[in-house]
């Protein structure tokens, strides 16, 4: 059930016993919510959320029912976040430890009661941010969506119901991020199409995210949908009609390193709580545990990709078994580590 924030409805209630607040002042990272959700109810917590009105619009919760949720304009944060209010819950996770509202500023730092709460914790985005801003923090409180050094690893990839295709024609691939070279690499992906395009093979690529290609010849056109920004419902529609999923990341591109250095890609919590099958070059695939059981690595895409249009039905049945094993260790070893910290 979704609010329209109401601050005296929401500062005046006093939460059970054993409670829970996810806080995020960002419009971004929405999809990061649930999942954290899920894991602390199957703690037996209360779950309760406080949440950007920006996050209202692009409705990252389409595919479940999400109680104790309440929305804010940023403004009125400040007002929201002090320790008369925040002292009701036991422990409260900070979704993103940076607001990127006004430029890059700390929560602890825009919100200064946070650090007189007995147990807050922060979820950050880039493990720079800890050095920079969470220096004095508890380390058990530093909470990371990839496995870094002296962080704690709490994955999410739940979004809700969803179905997996079964192989068949036209392969389909999906793609999500914005169009940018620093993000992926998209000029990459137009070479591999050209190339696939010559062999006759049948094919399609779904590309979700801000941005445009231009300049697309007749070749690519014919296999490449370019369907600009998606609010979640219909992003995740897009998602789950694929088989095959493109990170898109580049070896050769410094920026993308950052995905297996400091931060993850949103790229594969859509693959884990989707079931999709990867189609990711070596380089990166370790990192988020994709092998040649779970996922395609490639050292050429079209040659990664070209393998996966080639997949017989009985072997990508197999592959969808593996993710879904890689996912739901994934899971298991999120809520032990949610378990540990809060000393349950």
């Amino acid at each position: 059930m979704f609010k329209f924030f109401n601050r005296n409805k929401f500062t005046n209630h006093i939460p059970k016993q054993n409670n829970v607040l996810l806080i995020e002042t960002n419009g971004c990272h929405g999809e990061v919510i649930s999942a954290y959700i899920k894991y602390f109810e199957q703690l037996n917590f209360n779950v309760y959320v406080l949440a950007s009105n920006v996050i209202k619009k692009e409705n990252p919760f389409c595919r479940l029912n999400i109680k104790n949720l309440f929305y804010s304009k940023f403004k009125n944060f400040a007002k929201i976040l002090k320790s008369e209010y925040l002292n009701r819950y036991d422990h409260i996770f900070v979704m993103s430890s940076v607001n990127y509202t006004f430029g890059e500023k700390p929560v602890t730092e825009l919100y200064p009661d946070l650090q007189q709460h007995k147990s807050v914790f922060y979820v950050h985005h880039n493990i720079a941010y800890i050095e920079k801003y969470f220096q004095n923090t508890d380390k058990s409180h530093n909470i990371m969506l990839g496995q870094f050094p002296d962080t704690v690893y709490l994955n999410p990839h739940l979004f809700g119901e969803y179905t997996i295709p079964s192989k068949s024609e036209p392969t389909t691939f999906v793609s999500v991020g914005g169009i940018n070279p620093r993000r992926k690499n998209h000029t990459m992906l137009l070479n591999a199409i050209e190339e696939l395009h010559d062999k006759n093979y049948n094919f399609q690529i779904l590309v979700v995210g801000s941005g445009s290609i231009k300049n697309l010849n007749d070749k690519i056109k014919q296999h490449l949908k370019i369907l600009g920004h998606l609010n979640y419902d219909k992003m995740y529609d897009t998602v789950e009609r694929a088989h095959f999923f493109l990170p898109l990341l580049d070896e050769n591109n410094p920026d993308h390193e950052r995905y297996i250095k400091t931060q993850v890609t949103g790229s594969a919590q859509l693959i884990y709580g989707f079931t999709k099958i990867p189609v990711i070059h070596k380089q990166f695939a370790k990192f988020y545990r994709f092998d040649a059981k779970n996922s395609v690595p490639y050292e050429n895409l079209a040659a990664g990709m070209e393998q996966a249009i080639l997949m017989s039905n009985s072997d990508y049945d197999n592959y969808i078994f593996e993710m879904k094993k890689t996912a739901t260790r994934i899971k298991s070893e999120s809520l032990k580590n949610l378990a540990k910290i809060l000393n349950i």
